[in-house]
């Protein structure tokens, strides 16, 4: 029998009425959207359900545990109908207690939001980037950011705090959601020129300071594409730009790839805070360079990168 206990420490989840509840993988580490459960007549001991993903990311899950030594190897069977239904009755079950504490956690950021306050100027976070206080809100010493749907449905905020941590909140929707700023205009008509989506607050708040152009941010790699499509379907024809951070310090340049996964999913170009990227180079984003180049950056890339 599988130690789910382990498995929920291993990969930084809990457990709830004898599941291990872990992140999906690709998804944030806060976003426990995979249920483990041990079955003895399951094909490895396990059924796995990820409420946010399909089979595809339920079999991921199992070669995951496989290679990290929670499941033996096996010889794999098909599923027999009950163990499909028990399936597909968890999924379900996990869903519904999914959606009411997103619903519940939604409430919360709605107060959150409607009883802070106008954010300080001299913000340590905001000094720090040179921004100024719009689009955002204060609540103690955090900065709040709304994080809204395609609807501009308030479902979440992000907290930063003066030294730049940022958090969610708990149990809270991230997918799909978005900081916009000047996206419209007051009448409701879409605002002029490009709309660039891209990941962090401070990156698009830069952006909209030095372009004036509406700012949308999805506030995670993995979100960009989904915010992106998002976006594709409110503006059909509007020309759509994705401000790409630049991860050339990592293993893997994550925020490049998923900046043009996201502007071939919506049809967009891909802007890049600098021109090339040299090897030793450090990570950049575009609040992290002179605002004078900014807007330069974003015109190189308009018709230009188009994917």
């Amino acid at each position: 029998m599988i130690d789910v206990d382990a498995i929920a420490r291993h990969y930084g989840g809990k457990l709830c009425k004898g599941n291990a509840l872990i992140p999906t993988p690709g998804h944030s580490s806060r976003d426990r959207g995979t249920a483990i459960k041990a079955s003895a007549l399951a094909p490895d001991g396990c059924l796995v359900a990820c409420y946010n993903g399909t089979q595809a990311d339920a079999l991921a899950v199992k070669a995951m545990l496989r290679a990290d030594g929670f499941l033996a190897e096996s010889c794999a069977r098909e599923l027999t109908a009950t163990e499909r239904r028990s399936i597909r009755q968890a999924e379900l079950a996990r869903k519904r207690e999914r959606l009411a504490a997103e619903e519940a956690a939604a409430r919360l950021a709605a107060d959150l939001w409607r009883n802070a306050t106008r954010a300080d100027p001299a913000h340590p976070y905001l000094v720090a980037k040179g921004l100024g206080p719009f689009g955002v809100r204060q609540s103690g010493r955090d900065l709040v950011v709304p994080m809204v749907d395609p609807g501009f449905r308030l479902w979440n905020v992000q907290r930063i705090r003066p030294d730049g941590f940022k958090l969610f909140g708990k149990d809270a929707r991230t997918v799909g959601l978005l900081w916009p700023h000047g996206v419209h205009l007051r009448d409701g008509r879409p605002s002029a020129g490009p709309l660039v989506i891209g990941e962090g607050f401070a990156t698009m708040a830069a952006i909209h300071s030095a372009t004036g152009f509406g700012v949308a941010a999805a506030m995670s790699a993995h979100n960009l594409e989904p915010v992106a499509r998002a976006l594709r379907k409110l503006f059909p024809t509007r020309e759509i730009v994705i401000a790409a951070d630049d991860d050339c310090h990592l293993p893997t340049n994550l925020g490049l790839e998923a900046a043009r996964k996201a502007a071939q999913a919506a049809g967009g170009c891909v802007a890049t805070p600098r021109p090339e990227t040299r090897s030793g180079d450090s990570g950049a984003d575009f609040a992290d360079i002179p605002r004078a180049e900014l807007a330069g950056r974003i015109e190189a890339a308009r018709g230009v990168e188009r994917c």
